[in-house]
């Protein structure tokens, strides 16, 4: 029996094979945008339905109803399309959902920037060329209303599952505030879940990084309901470890391998940098606690004399980055033992953020990069597994305490990373 195609997929292969020879044409990148995006919402609909077209079944929640349509104005210019419509009026393409979202984020910011007086021809430019039109104060108004809510309620949202790794980091963005132009920092934490999902947990804009601001931040996450917590990555901000210790007083903390190895080579001379580089890298690249912790003392040995301070910083400090040899099995260690996870995301946030370049306000800069971090969050949650959760549970088990060995602690005593490692 020949497998059955869905004429979705067949209409859309044959309109890009048409496409396919018309590359002189310069509007040919926005009709690819505007069949993908057209081909996805009619598949969504399918799915919203629970049958293709003309098809029998029982399991049918609704019709077909035609189509509504609308031009969307994106980065390659204007497109048409025709949004796919149900008889029960409940459907409506979530991918359409969110791209209206962050780009309504920028229109907004871009808009205040504009409003405000910042780089004023510069902002008009590039507000013609994103967006192809200007919005009125009150559209303006309007839009901001609707996303601050939707925004607001999904970083406030309760953490009912457990979140077994926690990264956290901050960047910096210039805003306006009053008369001053100042650098706000940008907090954001990621989690990864018990089966192995990557979420953004919290977005935050502060007036810098401190004890308070990061206190603040990680205390918002305990009182949103996080738990279950095995191990927060991070760089060495104090202000990071001091709100740990308080909130959530004997969890393992790992110092981010990648900015370790930036403070080291700035330690030494420009011509030992690579000599640094690679001897981190082989204490790193250990299979045991017992094997890196070998080779770190060794490497603090050798260094000592000329260079003592490097020496004493290599032995003090080094034993920071080997927390996830105590923490977490072998399978999760090359993910958990910086905070690379967070570059992408940052990443994200600077390219957007350089077409604003100088925010209006803070709201305005939370309100973009918020929008940004609740489509990556929908995208991961629907995406695949960024690590599988089993060899966890197994290394768990095998490496839990017995209760002859070791007495169980006071409720109020408060563990210390460094004191579990040398034990």
């Amino acid at each position: 029996m020949a497998r059955k195609v869905n004429k979705i997929t067949k209409d859309f292969s044959q309109e890009l094979q048409d496409l396919i020879g018309e590359t002189k044409n310069p509007g040919i990148l926005g009709k690819i945008i505007e069949i993908g995006l057209q081909k996805i919402m009619e598949l969504e609909r399918d799915a919203h339905i629970g049958a293709e077209s003309y098809e029998r079944t029982g399991s049918r929640k609704t019709y077909r109803n035609g189509y509504k349509p609308r031009r969307l104005n994106t980065r390659v210019g204007s497109i048409t399309l025709q949004i796919p419509q149900t008889r029960d009026g409940e459907f409506y393409p979530s991918i359409l959902e969110r791209y209206q979202r962050s780009e309504k984020a920028l229109v907004i910011a871009l808009a205040e920037a504009y409003v405000n007086g910042v780089s004023t021809r510069k902002m008009k430019k590039i507000t013609e060329e994103l967006l192809g039109k200007e919005f009125s104060s009150m559209t303006i108004s309007r839009y901001a209303e609707e996303l601050d809510a939707e925004l607001n309620a999904w970083r406030d949202r309760p953490l009912k599952e457990e979140y077994v790794y926690v990264i956290t980091d901050a960047r910096y963005d210039k805003c306006r505030v009053g008369a001053q132009i100042i650098d706000v920092a940008i907090f954001t934490a990621i989690g990864i879940d018990s089966q192995g999902y990557r979420r953004i947990l919290s977005l935050d804009v502060s007036w810098g990084e401190n004890n308070t601001s990061w206190e603040e931040f990680i205390g918002d996450l305990k009182a949103r309901g996080l738990k279950g917590v095995r191990l927060f990555i991070s760089d060495d901000h104090p202000g990071i470890k001091h709100a740990i210790k308080k909130h959530f007083p004997g969890t393992p903390w790992q110092r981010c391998q990648r900015h370790f190895l930036v403070n080291a080579m700035d330690k030494v001379p420009k011509r030992y940098r690579d000599r640094v580089h690679d001897e981190l890298t082989e204490v790193w690249s250990s299979n045991t606690w017992e094997q890196a912790k070998g080779r770190l003392e060794g490497m603090a040995e050798r260094w000592s004399g000329a260079f003592e301070e490097f020496s004493n910083f290599i032995s003090e400090e080094g034993w920071e980055t080997l927390t996830v040899y105590k923490t977490c099995p072998r399978e999760h260690r090359k993910k958990l033992r910086t905070s690379n996870i967070m570059e992408r995301v940052n990443q994200e946030f600077k390219r957007r953020g350089r077409v604003v370049r100088i925010f209006p306000n803070p709201q305005s800069c939370i309100r973009l990069y918020g929008a940004i971090a609740k489509e990556w969050d929908e995208d991961w949650i629907s995406g695949r597994r960024y690590m599988e959760m089993e060899p966890l549970w197994i290394w768990e088990k095998e490496n839990a305490p017995k209760e002859e060995e070791h007495a169980p602690l006071p409720s109020d005593t408060s563990l210390n990373v460094k004191n579990l490692i040398v034990a």
